[in-house]
């Protein structure tokens, strides 16, 4: 009928074309097309395609990128299940170089390096009181890969060099101590780690990886013949 997809397309078009905002853009045909009316998905998809300044190609955006990811989140969150390990995102491993980093996250007996800030998840929690967030809420590193890959649902988070235990992970969402819900949840407990001023670590990446080891899965040909 020409009311949703054909409309989210021709808006798309004139926020490129003419470097507008998805509002104008739709005010723009409603005037020659009344009933024209992208659905939820579809807009949240222009206001991504807006923020991201209109690339000519949206599939190499890392924007777009994440949110196919946490769609991949919700998608199996409805269905009670974990996502594909295929489909997980472990944001180290797509960082930019020259990101800005304040602090680092520090494993509080090893002092192993395990995020940085640029990974952390924002919410508005409480810094103070007796409700104050005991958690850092972060994206998928690619050194908890050995357990998210697993398939589960839930379970915990040891430091890869000492395997203490220092966060938990909850796919179907996690309610910090400040009452806030984060869907994932993944997340380190303060009182396990410690947050220090940052010092480069090297790489981009924000996070020290082991000797002989970039952060990417080995191919069974790089493991050898069982």
């Amino acid at each position: 009928m020409g009311k949703s997809r054909s409309a989210t397309v021709v808006c798309a078009y004139l926020m490129r074309r003419y470097g507008i905002t998805s509002d104008q853009a739709l005010s723009q045909i409603r005037e020659a097309r009344p009933l024209c009316e992208p659905n939820e998905g579809f807009w949240k998809q222009l206001e991504l395609y807006h923020a991201m300044a209109t690339p000519a190609n949206v599939e190499e955006t890392p924007a777009y990128q994440r949110w196919l990811y946490q769609r991949e989140v919700e998608l199996s969150r409805a269905c009670g299940q974990a996502p594909e390990a295929e489909k997980i995102r472990f944001e180290d491993e797509h960082a930019q170089a020259n990101a800005s980093v304040d602090f680092d996250l520090r494993c509080k007996k090893c002092r192993r390096p395990l995020a940085t800030s640029q990974y952390l998840i924002e919410h508005a929690g409480k810094q103070n009181g007796p409700t104050a967030c005991a958690h850092y809420f972060l994206d998928p590193l690619s050194w908890m890969r050995p357990e998210l890959e697993q398939g589960k649902l839930d379970g915990r988070l040891e430091c890869p060099k000492c395997n203490t235990n220092v966060g938990k992970y909850a796919w179907q969402g996690m309610q910090c101590s400040c009452s806030e819900w984060i869907v994932p949840g993944i997340s380190l407990a303060k009182g396990r780690v410690d947050e220090m001023k940052s010092k480069s670590l090297g790489g981009g990446m924000g996070i020290r990886m082991p000797p002989g080891s970039n952060g990417a899965r080995k191919t069974s040909s790089e493991h050898g013949n069982l």
